[in-house]
């Protein structure tokens, strides 16, 4: 065994070499970890997923490839570890350099449209992200917050709703899911249809609202009691 030949040359490797080659990278990775603390294995930050995913290939790489030299590995895992903690470091000395801040995209049942954008999500992504979160009534959503880790907290507001048909032993229909009645000033006609209304109703609760006009809505929301919910 030749440990100038296992850090610094590849094709000329045993078996025990090549094994002892694989447990230095393995316990390389092991101390990385460590030293990276829980902030790599719990949040899945930008940075944190660049981290992993560029440690695990490098490991991979050397261990299945008989050209690479170890010493490279290494040099590579030990520079990605200290970058790993210098910006963990900037975390508590300029978190806006590093992180994003928190984004609320839905205030009061109202969705802040300049906020949708800024997160780079559709209303399709929103309303699956509410449906995830068992809030599928977007008028009783008091809080929608995407995170700077990814994800997203949601705060339902249940003390006002009225009491319930379930409450009162009473059978409720299967489709109580909100629509998507107006977006960006459009009406949908096959959702107004489906449910027997008209544009008489949609321009009554548009004044209801204090709005003059569909094309001054963002997004109206038809729930399933009937009301139409608008964020301008």
């Amino acid at each position: 065994m030749n440990l100038y030949t296992i850090f610094f040359q590849g094709e000329k490797l045993n078996i025990l070499e090549l094994f002892i080659r694989a447990s230095i990278l393995y316990f390389m990775l092991f101390g990385s970890a460590k030293i990276m603390g829980f902030r790599q294995p719990g949040i899945l930050t930008s940075y944190n997923f660049l981290m992993a995913a560029g440690i695990s290939h490098i490991a991979a790489s050397r261990m299945v490839n008989p050209k690479s030299r170890l010493i490279d590995a290494i040099v590579i895992i030990t520079i990605y570890t200290l970058i790993n903690l210098f910006i963990s470091y900037l975390y508590f000395k300029a978190l806006s350099v590093v992180s994003q801040k928190p984004i609320i995209l839905v205030k009061n049942g109202k969705v802040i449209k300049n906020n949708i954008s800024k997160a780079k999500l559709t209303i399709d992504n929103l309303f699956s992200i509410l449906r995830q979160k068992d809030a599928h009534n977007l008028e009783k959503v008091e809080y929608l917050i995407a995170e700077a880790t990814g994800d997203f907290s949601v705060a339902v507001n249940n003390n006002n709703l009225p009491i319930a048909k379930l409450d009162m032993a009473m059978e409720s229909s299967q489709d109580t899911l909100s629509q998507i009645l107006i977006y960006k000033g459009k009406i949908d006609e096959k959702i107004l249809k489906k449910n027997n209304l008209d544009y008489d109703w949609i321009e009554k609760e548009i004044k209801s609202n204090n709005i003059d006009n569909a094309n001054n809505i963002y997004l109206g929301i038809l729930a399933p009691d009937k009301k139409l919910y608008v964020s301008s």
